[in-house]
């Protein structure tokens, strides 16, 4: 048994290759939904249908978010009537989102309609949402407090952040089943997601950090910094931008040595690499030991090579704390 957590368009790269490579009925997914938000009446998931879309074939790999072959018109309607939609939900995506409100208005829990849209689309993989409770992350900047998604999207993540929240989160639960897949997987992994924006609200909600402490599965995470590899995609430089920008927030360098120390509490093996193999040793003395690989995706976009890394090193037992 397998566990994953993250979200975004990184981490789900890894889940793509890992179900290339274990029978998917093994493994739990649990995306981050801190990063939700209600737009024109609607329950937005960005993490949620990132990982579904990617998992059933049907992300825009070229554009890294939403359906392929999408359309727009509903959007430029809106823009034709006088609106200003930021951010932008395909006419084929907008499916997805007009049945998760209405059966959340009919009253099954997003777990349950997680459930129905991935059977829907064929994924054997059990995918979860961290909570069933509504958890929102805001940037506090030089400029005011913003959701996550429009200092990230709408404001292109160029706001000095002041500070994080991870609003309802001490109040929320952990998505049913979630902490049981914790408990008995063999290994968890954490993907290579930002690690404040979409790691950080999982491990907000009260008991999953605890259960990731405590299982006897090795933890395993994936860098998501690579700084040895010049940046050449405007995606992935907006999402550096992003993660800087937090982690500055935090007083800590944009850095896999900084990602390693926010989860050093709960790590057996920190996944580094090889670009940036100059801080192994910064990051072991954190705790965790340190391998290294390619980590970054292949053309094809699928995070191939290491997979194989990811699940060797969570085959030891756990040493005992």
């Amino acid at each position: 048994m397998i566990v994953g957590l993250g979200g975004g368009i990184g981490a789900a790269r890894l889940w793509c290759a890992l179900l290339e490579r274990i029978d998917p009925r093994e493994v739990t997914i649990v995306a981050n939904t801190g990063d939700d938000l209600c737009l024109h009446g609607l329950r937005i998931c960005p993490d949620l249908d990132t990982v579904l879309y990617t998992l059933t074939g049907r992300q825009d790999w070229e554009r890294g978010w939403g359906l392929r072959g999408e359309s727009w018109r509903c959007m430029d309607a809106l823009r034709g009537l006088g609106a200003d939609p930021w951010f932008n939900l395909g006419d084929t995506d907008l499916a997805t989102h007009l049945y998760r409100t209405g059966a959340l208005r009919a009253g099954r829990t997003l777990s349950q309609i997680t459930a129905e849209l991935a059977a829907a689309a064929g994924l054997a993989a059990r995918l979860l949402p961290m909570t069933d409770d509504e958890v929102e992350t805001h940037v506090v900047t030089e400029a005011g407090t913003f959701h996550y998604q429009e200092f990230y999207v709408r404001r292109g993540a160029t706001d000095r952040v002041l500070a994080i929240e991870y609003r309802g989160a001490e109040y929320a639960r952990p998505a049913p089943g979630l902490l049981e897949a914790v408990v008995s997987a063999e290994v968890v992994v954490l993907g290579p997601s930002n690690p404040l924006a979409s790691i950080g609200p999982i491990l907000a909600v009260p008991g999953i950090r605890a259960a990731l402490a405590e299982t006897a599965a090795r933890v395993v995470a994936v860098t998501p910094i690579v700084t040895g590899v010049p940046i050449t995609d405007p995606g992935e430089a907006r999402r550096a931008a992003s993660r800087a920008a937090l982690l500055d927030s935090a007083g800590l360098a944009h850095n896999a040595t900084s990602a390693a120390a926010l989860l050093c509490d709960v790590l057996d093996v920190f996944v580094l690499d090889r670009a940036d193999a100059e801080q192994a040793e910064a990051i072991a003395a954190t705790g965790p030991q340190v391998v290294t690989a390619e980590t970054l995706p292949a053309p094809s976009g699928h995070a191939v090579g290491v997979v194989d890394v990811v699940l060797a090193a969570g085959g030891s037992p756990r040493p005992v704390r």
